[in-house]
């Protein structure tokens, strides 16, 4: 699809692209920045991301291929990426194609054309990948990792900005801060974070236009307010785990519990260990007794009440004989099936070692459970709680 809207409007323009070269070797690609996350549990945290951060990034310093310029000279009319690479100041083939992609999705949410809108979206995003990628005949590292160096670079520069109101910004990553209001209400944060927003957004267009003499074409937004944001440090370590969080927002009438990057959304983790977690930072978040709940969790596990809540399920990526350094407990248990296994497997740990959850022989090793699902569920919150 890049393809095809790319080779159009080089045709247009009288252009011959370059042929596929996918030979080439792969570079190292720059991801996201990902600040250091703060430990703990805050309430009335507000969410700002940048809307559409790689496209607009695009559209505002004319990344592209065809305004690339490898080697330029020493004096120069350039926008320069924090990268070192340097590009053509005039509208490139990727800004104008996003000129014209940005209000056909707009015009699709207006209309509640969700698929259509999701599909714009995930092109528009897709312009940074495949530039990262020698299967495109566009394949240039320079060119993608100019784009997020420059998402770094406002990134903090975001972070810093907010920290001179005063405010503590607990997290980010690539296009989001997560921010302590210190607000007493929810009322009070979403209030402060408007007038917080139009300042923020005020001062990057200034910062934007003074650094790189462009017209900003970024957008920062609210995205949601968390009543309650809980961020576990590492596992065995003090520092704050990247991308791992749960948290207390307001959908409508109801509170609903959300988790990013924790078990509860893992698939390779039992139902045992999901039901906890959500039970457990439910009632973290709502102030309600957390003790008795885990003794009472762990006493119907070992006297066999959550039995059906034991099956891990794991897929197989070759064959149970092909894996021959290593035996992960899901091939060993592949390898006891009667017939041949399916792609994905489901097993229990029985005192016998990792068996089919259908073809169960030996009694189920709930010590097994009690300290590689149940424990690491509850340590953060019983040592954030002392």
């Amino acid at each position: 699809a890049f393809e095809f809207l790319y080779l159009t409007e080089l045709g247009r323009r009288d252009i011959v692209a370059p042929s596929v070269d996918a030979s080439q070797e792969v570079e190292g690609m720059g991801g996201g920045y990902v600040l250091e996350p703060i430990s703990g549990l805050f309430r009335n945290v507000l969410v700002l991301d940048f809307k559409s951060l790689y496209p607009s990034l695009i559209r505002t310093f004319q990344i592209d291929p065809l305004g690339f310029v490898p080697d330029p000279p020493p004096d120069n009319d350039l926008i320069r990426a924090p990268n070192g690479a340097h590009f053509r100041r005039e509208p490139g083939v990727l800004t104008e194609l996003l000129d014209e992609l940005f209000p056909r999705r707009e015009q699709a949410k207006r209309d509640g054309n969700e698929i259509a809108a999701f599909a714009i979206k995930i092109l528009m995003n897709s312009f940074f990948g495949v530039l990262g990628t020698p299967a495109c005949r566009f394949y240039n590292p320079a060119i993608a990792n100019a784009i997020t160096s420059f998402g770094r670079e406002l990134l903090l520069w975001c972070k810093a900005r907010v920290e001179l109101d005063g405010l503590r910004v607990l997290y980010g990553d690539t296009d989001s801060v997560f921010i302590d209001t210190g607000a007493k209400s929810p009322d009070r944060a979403l209030e402060d974070g408007e007038r917080l927003l139009a300042k923020l957004n005020e001062d990057l267009a200034i910062h934007v236009r003074d650094i790189w003499q462009v017209e900003s074409r970024m957008e920062i937004e609210l995205d949601k307010l968390y009543l309650r944001l809980f961020l576990p440090h590492v596992r065995h370590g003090t520092r704050g785990a990247r991308k791992r969080y749960a948290g207390l927002v307001r959908e409508g009438d109801r509170e609903i519990v959300v988790f990013t990057g924790l078990e509860a959304v893992r698939s390779d983790w039992t139902d045992l260990a999901r039901d906890t977690q959500r039970e457990l930072y439910d009632r973290l978040f709502r102030e309600r007794p957390i003790e008795d709940f885990l003794h009472r969790r762990v006493a119907d596990l070992r006297d066999g009440r959550l039995d059906d809540q034991l099956v891990y399920r794991k897929t197989l990526r070759k064959r149970p004989e092909d894996y021959t350094s290593t035996t992960p407990p899901h091939v060993a248990a592949a390898r006891k099936m009667t017939g041949r296994p399916g792609r994905r497997i489901e097993y229990v740990i029985t005192t016998g070692g990792p068996e089919p959850a259908a073809e169960q022989v030996n009694p189920l090793d709930y010590e097994h459970y009690v300290v590689k699902q149940v424990r690491p569920i509850a340590e953060p919150v019983l040592e954030h709680l002392g």
